[in-house]
């Protein structure tokens, strides 16, 4: 009789972060599901009842002793890690019928431990060979230096490798060597501007480095321009750091289709 792969299930309006966490868990042999409604998770486990859920009680709800108390009469089985907004204080124990309830962020190692005891050690060992690949590399293009410094911060920490340039030239000459998964790429640069930086990468790459514009510019013109010139994807710098976030991983994180398909639903 083959075992059955145990159920995670993460919940929350904002998921990427967990991200790193749901590969590692998929790699260890479970099978890991998404939601980022209430009616999504309920409709997980309708189907089949998850052996643990990873809530963020940011989901939307009438309140976090009534959220938990909704999952709990819908999953009786599970095993419910809550994660605090705002919460202060050490991580606290079980309570309310939960294996575990601290405060957000949370470390992803001290999570992975948190899930790996939760699920009674139905997760294998990390597996030695077959590991998929973590996040890609990302060029960055851009004259604003401040900016272009904030930006590769961001997706360093994210886990990306980040390779920053202040002028097309200079990016342009690193790409074949480089050969990164995206270019974000200033659409409005002095000298060999955003346009013709985003064709010279499609014909070193043949294709294979996608591009997406930064701009400051919100209009149909500059949109048609960009996409004319080769552009994947257009994103304002005045956006949220979790758009600019998701346009990165969407193209050069190595993403199961689930997660893609997720993510897509974003853009």
């Amino acid at each position: 009789m083959v075992a059955r792969l145990p159920l995670v299930l993460f919940a929350g309006r904002e998921l990427s972060w967990s991200r790193p966490i749901r590969e590692e868990l998929r790699r260890r042999g479970a099978d890991v599901r998404t939601a980022t409604t209430i009616e999504a998770a309920l409709n997980h486990a309708s189907t089949r009842h998850p052996d643990l859920v990873i809530l963020d009680d940011d989901l939307d709800g009438p309140g976090a002793r009534d959220l938990i108390e909704l999952f709990r009469t819908a999953m009786p089985d599970a095993e419910i890690i809550r994660l605090e907004s705002g919460s202060e204080g050490m991580p606290r124990g079980a309570g309310q019928g939960l294996f575990f309830s601290g405060p957000k962020p949370i470390a992803p190692d001290l999570l992975l431990r948190l899930a790996e005891a939760a699920l009674g050690g139905r997760l294998p060992a990390r597996p030695a060979q077959g590991v998929s690949p973590g996040p890609g590399t990302v060029i960055c293009v851009d004259d604003d230096r401040a900016y272009l410094r904030s930006l590769t911060r961001f997706l360093s920490r994210h886990g990306y490798r980040v390779v920053a340039f202040d002028s097309a030239e200079l990016a342009m000459d690193a790409v074949p060597r480089v050969q990164p998964e995206l270019a974000l790429v200033d659409l409005m640069m002095p000298g060999m501007g955003g346009l013709d930086l985003a064709e010279s990468i499609r014909a070193i790459t043949s294709g294979s480095t996608a591009v997406v514009f930064l701009t400051a510019l919100d209009s149909d013109e500059a949109n048609y321009e960009g996409h004319q010139h080769g552009a994947d994807y257009m994103v304002g710098k005045s956006e949220r750091p979790q758009k600019v976030l998701d346009v990165v991983d969407y193209y050069a994180g190595h993403l199961d289709e689930s997660e893609r398909e997720l993510i897509k639903l974003r853009l």
